[in-house]
């Protein structure tokens, strides 16, 4: 869920069973806005990294029938909440849109899944999602909201996490690429 101006602002709380969580987010009142699926997500960069020192992230996802081109921004600095620009697009052939990325010189630098479930709530919205190295709620909206449902979750800014899933795979010691065990 993007801003008017394109900002991105959200923050992530990992939790342990996601039954009990769906059930208090429908209680805030929220609706689901989409239903569990999987998603598969590449991220691109140069060879020297480039996008990744410039805090900018290029990424492909494949999503049930769904296929998103991403654009993130470097994160604007701020305490409590991960804020970044971001301009995203649908695209028909993940394919052949990957097939273009690399053409032109990205490769692929991390590769992530999970699965997404999104629930909308009243000027904000809610994913619960199912990853390799565990489950999370993320929430997007104005910080006053996601202060507002955060709490009424029973959570505050210390339970916060503004990490991508790639920092958070790297802290619990992973290597290589984020993705289920077949």
């Amino acid at each position: 869920m993007t801003t008017e101006k394109g900002l991105e602002i959200e923050i992530k709380i990992k939790v342990r069973a996601l039954d009990p969580w769906r059930q208090r987010i429908l209680g805030l009142p929220a609706v689901p806005a989409a239903a569990r699926v999987f998603e598969r997500n590449i991220v691109f960069d140069t060879a020297q990294r480039e996008l990744q020192k410039q805090g900018i992230l290029l990424r492909l996802r494949q999503q049930g029938g769904q296929t998103l081109l991403t654009v993130k921004a470097p994160v604007q600095h701020d305490l409590n909440y991960k804020v970044r620009e971001e301009t995203e697009v649908r695209v028909s052939d993940f394919s052949a849109m990957e097939k273009m990325i690399r053409a032109v010189g990205f490769r692929e630098f991390f590769v992530y899944e999970k699965y997404r479930e999104v629930f909308q709530a009243p000027g904000a919205q809610l994913m619960v999602d199912e990853t390799p190295i565990g489950n999370f709620i993320e929430i997007e909206g104005p910080p006053e909201r996601i202060d507002d449902i955060a709490a009424r979750l029973g959570f505050s800014a210390v339970d916060y996490i503004t990490d991508s899933y790639y920092q958070l795979f790297l802290c619990c010691g992973g290597s290589g690429n984020m993705v289920f065990a077949k």
